[in-house]
């Protein structure tokens, strides 16, 4: 039988404290089921990664094709799978022990994902993260969830150099409902899972049009934070806070409380970020029917909450007429 492993990451939504991750603050997110990357692996008589066919990258064996990748670089198609295998490689210590011609190290490595592209559901993060998982279960090298989540981190802010903070990947580690704090050092006691039914009736809607990569609209205001900003600084205190007394209102059931929470940390954001009138209007579509709404993450997509799930219909009809999309998302795995 051929040997095969498929490794995934889902979608992810932030419900509070983005995006104070990058800066030693906290964060509450959870995963969204409905989207996912996907890494399958299978013996082959070379190392190659496939998605299209432009895009292909291959080798004698997975050992060369990581020291090419460690040469040149991973700016291009396939970047961040690239950044994912040097990532595994400079990690596993006992790799260059393997002779080059044992079959493990030849596959071919096959990569999909559909979840929306840049439309802040940390796409980018979750094929980063399925890639180490399935590079890790077929070496059996097994990685614990904070050093699955650091190494993703790695990849995207060392060796591919985008803004990024640990938010994404910690969830799509862990998956489910987290509290999470950043303050260093990130241990496995900064992280809190929570029992997603806490969670008042949620929605989620995007923009099915590709949107700007969140790098980029994260970099000011890093350089603004450098700088000491006094607009910055202040609003990084104010989504740690709001963490902490939004996962109280869960933990209570105040859902009005937990709303407020959700209101204020996209008026927060809004105070520091250059916003697009796009998330300005999904926001607004929300909110006019009754629901607090913020951004998912970087921009494109909004995570509501609603007091009751009979007001999706309307809401859902709202988002359609603007030429958005909403789904009730899937706060929980299928069973195996």
């Amino acid at each position: 039988m051929t040997r095969r492993t498929t490794a995934t990451a889902y979608a992810r939504a932030g419900l509070l404290g983005n995006p104070s991750d990058q800066y030693g603050g906290k964060a509450l997110a959870c995963s969204i089921f409905d989207f996912e990357a996907r890494v399958e692996l299978a013996a082959a008589d070379r190392f190659a990664v496939i998605s299209n066919p432009e895009e292909r990258l291959d080798g004698a064996h997975f050992k060369e094709v990581a020291a090419r990748l460690r040469e040149r670089g991973c700016y291009e198609a396939d970047r961040l799978v690239r950044a994912a295998i040097v990532r595994f490689a400079e990690g596993a210590d006992d790799l260059a022990a393997i002779p080059d011609d044992d079959p493990c190290l030849k596959f071919q490595l096959r990569y999909e994902t559909g979840i929306p592209r840049q439309a802040g559901l940390a796409g980018s993060s979750a094929l980063v993260i399925a890639t180490l998982r399935a590079l890790a279960h077929w070496f059996d090298r097994p990685l614990g969830r904070v050093e699955l989540a650091e190494r993703a981190l790695a990849a995207e802010v060392e060796d591919l150099g985008i803004a990024a903070g640990p938010m994404d990947r910690v969830i799509q580690s862990y998956e489910g409902l987290m509290h999470m704090d950043f303050a260093e050092p990130r241990t496995p006691a900064s992280y809190r899972r929570l029992d997603p039914a806490l969670l008042p009736p949620l929605f989620l809607a995007w923009d099915p049009r590709i949107g700007r990569a969140s790098g980029a609209i994260h970099r000011n205001v890093q350089v603004r934070w450098l700088a000491g900003d006094p607009e910055v600084r202040a609003a990084m205190e104010v989504f740690p806070a709001l963490v902490d007394e939004g996962v109280a209102c869960l933990e209570r059931g105040d859902v009005a409380g937990f709303k407020k929470c959700v209101d204020r940390n996209f008026d927060t954001r809004a105070s520091i970020f250059d916003l697009g009138e796009r998330d300005v209007r999904m926001v607004e579509i929300g909110r006019a029917r009754g629901a607090a709404v913020k951004l998912c993450g970087s921009g494109g997509a909004v995570v509501g909450v609603m007091d009751d799930p009979d007001q999706f219909a309307e809401i859902e009809g709202g988002f359609r007429q603007a030429g958005f999309r909403a789904i009730r998302p899937r706060l929980a795995a299928e069973a195996p």
